[in-house]
């Protein structure tokens, strides 16, 4: 990046919703010397993030599904850098792995001094907002930064 250009975070986690987010942006919001970063964040705390099943009986299916994850979120970025050259939009991808999204990205985008995160919304309901959280509720309450998500 060089000085005056704008860090722009896009999250995504290779969901439709976040697709529509970086068509939004490449549409709408981008510009030629935008710096732009998409995290990626592979949750292996969660028990399906993948769908993967986690056993806790066995400890070698733990360290097993542990590399499914991180397989799969491998997948997810190697699609994400087909989606920017179908864009035409030069970005970095950066796979993170450990802990709650939310907590992840706004770290990520606070040490890049991101000037804005865009992300897309599952469009999840208010119960299940509120028993399972919001990826997306969490960023908009403890970003430094601008957050646009993009709700279709």
């Amino acid at each position: 990046m060089t000085e005056g250009n704008r860090v722009v975070v896009i999250a995504m986690d290779g969901s439709a919703d976040a697709d529509k987010a970086l068509d939004f942006y490449s549409s709408n919001l981008y510009r030629e010397n935008d710096d732009i970063v998409i995290l990626h964040c592979v949750h292996h705390r969660s028990v399906y993030t993948y769908e993967s099943i986690w056993a806790p009986t066995d400890p070698g299916a733990i360290s097993i599904a542990f590399e499914e994850e991180s397989r799969k979120g491998n997948e997810v970025c190697q699609a994400i850098e087909q989606k920017l050259k179908d864009h035409n939009v030069t970005a970095r991808v950066i796979k993170l792995e450990g802990g709650d999204p939310g907590h992840t990205v706004i770290h990520k985008a606070n040490d890049l001094n991101a000037a804005m995160i865009i992300m897309g919304s599952r469009g999840l309901g208010t119960i299940r907002r509120t028993l399972l959280g919001s990826v997306s509720d969490y960023i908009i309450h403890h970003s430094k930064c601008p957050v646009f998500v993009c709700r279709h």
